[in-house]
């Protein structure tokens, strides 16, 4: 289903719809576009991106409030699981921020280096946008993104083919000395 650009007020009834339909706590993190959105480091996204807590015992009551509350918006809701894009880099459970409490569900905003890092593997014009803005807004910084990126690229040179992790490491750099030195 394609809908109309999800902005941070279409993201809040999102996710307010979410909760009015659990009947128990449930807890998402905001990913990609969703959470630059909220940040309001961009104005919108194309779809909504999250994840489930890894720890979440029964996943099925949530995923169905999530697709009925997409269907509601009329949006693509994407569920992701972020550790099987790129090895996470170190600390980024530290690195994530509570966005809001809607009822019964707690929103996170997932780690800004392993958003920057991602949007950086597929390197799209609008993800290179995105990330310069996250530099801009002050959610990542240069020096830092270069040590999430050395830590996680030891971790990915070991489940990838080296074509793959030589064609993420041009993509970083290409980035970084364009818009870090």
């Amino acid at each position: 289903m394609a809908g109309r650009p999800i902005d941070k007020k279409r993201l809040q009834a999102f996710l307010k719809r979410l909760s009015e339909s659990l009947n128990r706590p449930g807890v998402i993190f905001l990913l990609g576009g969703s959470s630059l959105t909220w940040l309001e480091v961009k104005r919108d996204s194309i779809d909504v991106d999250l994840a489930l807590a890894e720890d979440e015992p029964d996943p099925v009551p949530l995923l169905e409030a999530i697709a009925a509350a997409g269907d509601f918006i009329e949006a693509v809701v994407d569920v992701m699981r972020p550790h099987e894009m790129l090895p996470l880099p170190e600390g980024y459970t530290e690195r994530m921020k509570l966005a809001a409490q809607f009822g019964p569900l707690t929103v996170y905003l997932f780690d800004p280096y392993s958003i920057a890092l991602t949007k950086l593997a597929r390197s799209a014009a609008k993800d290179i946008l995105d990330v310069d803005g996250m530099l801009q807004a002050g959610l990542i910084d240069c020096a830092a993104l270069r040590h999430h990126f050395d830590s996680m690229l030891a971790r990915y040179q070991r489940r990838v083919a080296r074509g793959d992790w030589e064609d993420l490491q041009r993509k970083f750099d290409a980035f970084y000395s364009r818009h870090c030195q």
